[in-house]
């Protein structure tokens, strides 16, 4: 690792050790439920994992594992453990299956994502209907999301385990084999998969798994045909079974075989068949490749086939840009920008305007390939849109200004410019690459390949490679006999050859005329110019293009106009050629390439989103006030209401958890004792055998005796008045200037220990509401960027020196506002509304440490520049886990810009997804875990740990960001164009 980067982490986790610290001593003296910091650090994906699960030694093997084995070895080899014992603390058959299958998963996605303790409900051994023992694991609906990949080997792992324990397979009987395909097919129809298997093929898969696929019921319809099974507790589908199967097994059988192959103790023979596509297949026929089906069998150019699945549920007021592959759309173009990779699409900021900014920084868009979404980037670097204007000139938009100058005069987009995809993302999304436009890193290429000194040219001062006159690039093509510049290669491959010859016929009759072309007017001509998209203006009686040569030249007339072919003297090949390409070969003095072969067809999916986290409805504080405080949850009108005659007035009934105090033994429902100080903990008392219990390791209480599950739960009467009275009290606040304080109608959380009422006090006092766990949260959408100017992010040079940043991107001193640098990989760029907000979340974290913990304030903010270098947690709503980021800077997009790794540590890529970012110490004071809802995905979008540092070397890339330039090998292009 680079010494610069060493100091940038230290950094990182110096200030991050200063604010734990801090929150220690604050929750050492508040009332929250639990006296300290309740998130843990973890300084590796070992850590996260072990954090996750709570089982002791599993981080230390794991690093031992993952050094030398790939992450699905590692996961295979503690199974071994497991079923040995010497990780885990297990002492049934059923308990070592369930450690090794959740420790796994946790492995297998990086110990970020829920699904480990959430989308596994439970493992228990049961019995064949020959008396043998069999494994069932049963799958919760947040298994989703571990990905197909995970979900299928969670199932490899309880059969490696089942098979180290001596176990039998799974023994299904008919109906439940027939109950796995009616319940899949419910399933999709329900909620939708990924990939659904056939009827037969589902079956195939209930027949041989050896492992029994449970779960809880999800969906609201029930199945039809084989209901009341003794052996499925549920006529309804369930969920996370379904996706095992589906979108795990079947769709991701190919990559378990690899690794059942290397297991000499499991054999899933039954696979071959799935993948060769043999289920349910009588006649034996060939299957046809994606590549085979993918392009089009037609005597013509190769071309990838149209697909229009992304206009499927069209939302009204949300417009389709391009239809699937249609002249005029998007032209695919492959490259990188530093702003773009990890799933999002780069277009022309004049783009973005002349579709009525409805693409925008950020936005959502449906597409048609290569995957199914993006997020939009600006990228000024490729070809803007072609517009024709109410005069009728035809004209192409390269500046965003100009677009806004003449986008009220625009009659129509003929054009909508060139669409940057890294082709990673083909790769990434197993999709046959498509012929790409034929830009300027590919001509370089050809021209140098063609014997040019492109180096010389590149260096001499009176060159411009990519922009060249049109003489010049006339003799480059025939001095080197090399392909015309793209600059001057229009998109002939959208006309047939038809009106080829009536274009080459008209420019014929036009006349030279103050250095443009001047050609009569016929609609032939008019919509050949508009469909090459040459530049040109229109007159009543003639059209005028100013830069005539090279589109003169290429239709094989001189100079002088003269047209000495016809279409009689075009070959058959090229007369049934599907365009007008095979003419040119022929008629042309030079190579032609086709300019823009691939068009990307695309709707818009979603705005751009830039906005705080609140439940529904928001709230202030998670104290319970029930009805009392009508629609609003009003706490000061709950605190007000009732009778004060009889003694009810502020007073409430909710539900409440009871809790003794470690020292005096003293009840209350707070988690600090009002008659000592001390801490309470809750109290599990059977009504019946009145027996105390503890609660187990999955945090379940039972009666000893006689095996009730116990709750602390129960209705109390609380005095709101006075706790209201008190609260305000404590931190010197007055109701009276307080716009509304709002409560919850009651707790979720298995505990229901409600947080202390100050919090909410001041919450409403700095306009920030609270999330289900405690803290403050504002969401953003991602998008990635490796490489920034200070100027560009509101901020000066100087705060980047303080940042640590030294040198530009070339290696020179850090000196100017605009030099370009390298981004950190966890620094982070927030929404001018992001900025507000913390802005807002920081001074009620400092009034929270003055008045309520009696400390000093940690940030004291006067304006947003100050928030430069504070840090923050970023996290994704599927998963557990928080990444520690450091603000950077401001961006006006309604977007949260970070590196592609940041991102990817949250298991995100960019196309849409939107993630939240909390402030530091927010998150440190007022999480907790008994805030969670007590339900399934209770634990998810919480930070049950913390990644203080990203090591690239964890992050599943994924193919996102394979390449690292934007400069492809010219083998790679013409691969592109050989793909037919």
């Amino acid at each position: 690792m680079r010494e610069v980067d060493i100091e940038y982490f230290e950094h990182l986790e110096t200030r991050l050790d200063r604010a734990i610290s801090i929150a220690e001593t604050a929750r050492e003296r508040g009332e929250d439920p639990v006296p300290e910091v309740e998130i843990p650090v973890a300084t590796d994906m070992a850590d996260r994992v072990e954090n996750i699960l709570g089982i002791e030694g599993v981080a230390e093997r794991v690093r031992e594992l993952d050094a030398e084995h790939s992450r699905e070895r590692a996961a295979l080899m503690l199974v071994e453990d497991f079923v040995e014992g010497s990780v885990g603390d297990y002492d049934t058959k059923a308990g070592k299956v369930e450690g090794a299958v959740r420790t796994a998963v946790a492995l297998l996605t990086e110990g970020v994502v829920a699904a480990p303790i959430e989308g596994i409900d439970r493992v228990s051994v049961e019995q064949n209907d020959d008396g043998t023992e069999f494994v069932s694991v049963a799958y919760a609906g947040p298994i989703r999301s571990a990905g197909g990949t995970a979900q299928a080997l969670s199932v490899l792992v309880a059969d490696y385990a089942r098979s180290l324990l001596g176990m039998s397979p799974y023994k299904p009987r008919d109906d439940e084999v027939e109950r796995y395909a009616e319940e899949v097919a419910l399933y999709d129809k329900e909620t939708g998969l990924q990939y659904t298997p056939s009827d037969d093929e589902a079956k195939h898969i209930a027949r041989n798994v050896p492992i029994m696929l449970d779960g809880e019921a999800t969906g609201e319809n029930e199945v039809s045909g084989f209901r009341d099974l003794e052996r499925v507790d549920t006529n309804r589908s369930r969920g996370g079974m379904c996706l095992v199967l589906a979108e795990g097994i079947a769709l991701k059988a190919p990559k378990i075989q690899r690794y059942t192959d290397d297991l000499d103790d499991v054999e899933w023979p039954w696979l071959q068949a799935l993948i060769d596509g043999a289920v349910g297949s009588d006649d034996g026929a060939e299957e046809t490749t994606p590549e085979e089906a993918e392009a089009e069998e037609v005597d013509g150019p190769p071309r990838v086939k149209p697909k229009g699945t992304f206009l499927r549920d069209l939302i009204a007021g949300r417009p389709v840009f391009s239809h699937p592959s249609e002249a005029g759309g998007f032209r695919l173009r492959y490259g990188r920008s530093r702003n773009l990779g990890h799933a999002t699409a780069g277009v022309h900021p004049a783009t973005m305007h002349l579709v009525d900014d409805f693409l925008a920084t950020g936005t959502q868009i449906k597409t048609e390939r290569p995957g199914k979404a993006a997020g939009v980037v600006p990228v000024d670097s490729i070809e803007g849109p072609t517009v024709k204007l109410a005069n009728g000139d035809v004209r192409r938009i390269d500046d965003p200004s100009e677009a806004l100058e003449v986008r009220n005069g625009v009659e129509a987009i003929l054009d909508l410019g060139e669409y940057l995809v890294n082709y990673g993302e083909f790769v990434e999304n197993n999709q046959p690459l498509a012929p790409a436009a034929y830009a300027f890193e590919w001509w370089v290429q050809d021209l140098a390949a063609a014997g040019a000194n492109v180096q010389a040219l590149e260096d001499s001062p009176y060159v411009d490679l990519e922009r060249p006159d049109p003489d010049q690039a006339l003799n480059w093509a025939r001095d080197h006999d090399a392909p015309l510049h793209p600059e001057y290669t229009y998109l002939y491959h959208d006309l047939d050859v038809e009106h080829l010859v009536e274009l080459a016929e008209g420019l014929a009759d036009g006349r030279i005329e103050d250095g443009a072309l001047h050609v009569p007017r016929s609609e032939p001509v008019r919509t050949a110019l508009e469909t090459l998209l040459v530049e040109h203006r229109q007159h009543e009686s003639e059209l005028v293009v100013p830069t005539w040569r090279p589109l003169v030249l290429t239709l094989g007339l001189t100079e002088g106009l003269e047209l000495d072919w016809s279409m009689d003297d075009l070959s058959e090949s090229a007369r049934d050629w599907d365009n007008a390409m095979k003419a040119l070969e022929e008629v042309a003095p030079f190579e032609v390439r086709e300019r823009a072969p691939t068009r990307i067809g695309n709707r818009m999916g979603r705005p751009e989103k830039s906005e705080s986290r609140d439940l529904s409805p928001a709230v202030h504080t998670l104290f319970p006030i029930g009805d009392a405080g009508g629609n609003q949850r009003d706490v000061a009108k709950a605190a007000a209401a009732g009778d004060e005659l009889d003694g009810t007035q502020g007073t409430v009934e909710v539900e409440l958890g009871e809790r003794e105090c470690t020292a005096c033994g003293a009840r209350t429902y707070k988690p600090r004792c009002q008659e000592c100080g001390e801490q309470t903990r809750p109290v599990y008392q059977c009504p019946d055998c009145s027996i105390r219990a503890e609660p187990d390791e999955s945090g379940r209480v039972e009666c000893p005796k006689c095996e009730r599950e116990l709750s602390n739960v129960g209705t109390r009467t609380v005095d709101l008045g006075r706790e209201f009275s008190e609260a305000l009290e404590a931190v010197s606040e007055r109701a009276t200037s307080l716009d509304i304080v709002k409560g919850v109608q009651g707790l979720m959380s298995r505990t229901k220990v409600p947080e202390p009422m100050e919090k909410g006090i001041l919450r409403a006092k700095h306009g920030v509401t609270s999330f289900k766990d405690g803290t403050v949260r504002y969401d953003m959408t991602d998008l990635p960027v490796t490489a920034v100017r200070p100027n560009e992010l509101d901020v000066t040079v100087g705060d980047f020196r303080e940042l640590g940043y030294e040198e530009d991107i070339n290696g020179e001193p850090l000196e100017h506002d605009d030099q370009l640098v390298e981004l950190r990989v966890q620094d982070v760029v927030l929404s001018d509304g992001a900025a507000e907000h913390m802005l807002k979340t920081a001074d009620f974290v400092d009034d929270l440490l003055t008045e309520y913990y009696g400390l000093n304030p940690f940030y004291d903010l006067e304006d947003r520049e100050d928030l430069v270098g504070e840090l923050v947690f970023g996290m994704a709503p599927h998963t557990s886990a928080a990444v520690v980021g450091r603000v950077v800077g401001f961006t006006s997009a309604a977007v949260g810009y970070a590196h592609p790794y940041f991102h990817a540590s949250k298991r995100r890529n960019c196309d849409g997804d939107e993630d939240c970012v909390m402030l530091l110490m927010d998150g440190l004071l007022n999480f907790s875990k008994q805030y969670l809802p007590d339900s399934r995905g209770g634990r998810m979008d919480a930070p049950l740990v913390m990644s203080s540092r990203i090591d690239p070397e964890e992050i599943d890339d994924e193919a996102h960001n394979i390449d690292t330039v934007d400069q492809y090998p010219r083998a790679f292009y013409e691969a592109t164009r050989e793909m037919a």
